[in-house]
């Protein structure tokens, strides 16, 4: 597949983890299911966690929701269950960042941000877990990778512990889901220089040379909801990022110690079909 084509590829597939909304659901083998439809969606984001600059895209995305008890594609990604249980469960989980140009003034003259591919294992211990409500202590790892499709490269890794608060219901036959979480974060050397460091020859008399430590990298907290009436679909979310206490905050490549995130999304469900045992 051309280079051009695998971009637009993952960015479609982005936008549809940023902005998909399903519902937690306890799965057996005979409710395994793959919804399918189409939508269009609008969202706002930094270049990066710390970049004073923000892209605003509104594309169509394909609506995808893929639910077994061993796999699930939903707005929090893609995910393989390894182990599941009423208490806690341990996933493999994938994800992945944006890259960035040469439209970012703060990295002018310096080499482009590429595909950043994050996944690995999480630990997962449900503090609340029934039928309307759930509340996870989250214990993710994620390995990152990054790519332009001509190259791949390890940059480190990324560890996000955290928590996240489910609610469902239904009213007069409206589906409603929300959801809140939290979310700390540490890197390795490697993956925060990948986004903060300057290196002499970039170097110039506004932007310093920089070389970032492992550690704490930010925190972060997130507000979403879904209302699905029908083959009608909504879905929203807020996120706010804080990069004030990382161990880069120093890096001249930090141009806002503050980020806000946002999205919005409409869809029409065109198909939900049940799924073999897998």
């Amino acid at each position: 597949m051309p280079n051009r084509l695998l971009n637009r590829f993952f960015w479609l597939l982005l936008l549809s983890a940023l902005v998909n909304a399903n519902a937690y659901a306890e799965l057996d083998d005979d409710d395994a299911y793959v919804e399918l439809g189409a939508g269009i969606s609008g969202i706002r984001v930094p270049h990066y966690a710390g970049s004073n600059e923000y892209r605003t895209l509104g594309v169509p995305f394909p609506y995808l929701v893929y639910e077994t008890r061993k796999v699930s594609l939903n707005r929090d990604g893609l995910r393989r269950h390894l182990y599941y249980s009423d208490t806690w469960d341990i996933d493999l989980s994938f994800a992945a960042r944006f890259p960035v140009g040469d439209e970012n003034k703060a990295r002018t003259a310096m080499p482009d941000l590429d595909w950043v591919g994050l996944g690995g294992p999480s630990i997962n211990y449900k503090l609340i877990n029934d039928e309307q409500e759930r509340l996870t202590l989250m214990l993710p790892l994620h390995g990152a990778i990054v790519t332009d499709f001509r190259y791949l490269d390890s940059i480190g890794w990324e560890a996000a512990p955290g928590i996240k608060w489910e609610s469902l219901w239904e009213a007069n036959d409206v589906r409603w889901s929300v959801l809140a979480s939290a979310n700390s974060f540490y890197a390795s050397r490697e993956f925060n220089g990948y986004y903060y460091d300057v290196a002499a020859e970039y170097a110039t008399p506004e932007r310093p040379v920089y070389s970032s430590q492992a550690g704490h990298a930010g925190h972060q907290a997130m507000f979403g909801f879904t209302r699905r009436e029908g083959k009608f679909w909504f879905g929203a979310f807020i996120r706010y990022r804080s990069v004030k206490n990382a161990t880069f905050a120093e890096s001249p490549l930090v141009t806002a110690q503050d980020n806000e995130y946002v999205g919005v999304a409409f869809a029409y469900i065109l198909s939900r079909e049940k799924l073999d045992r897998d």
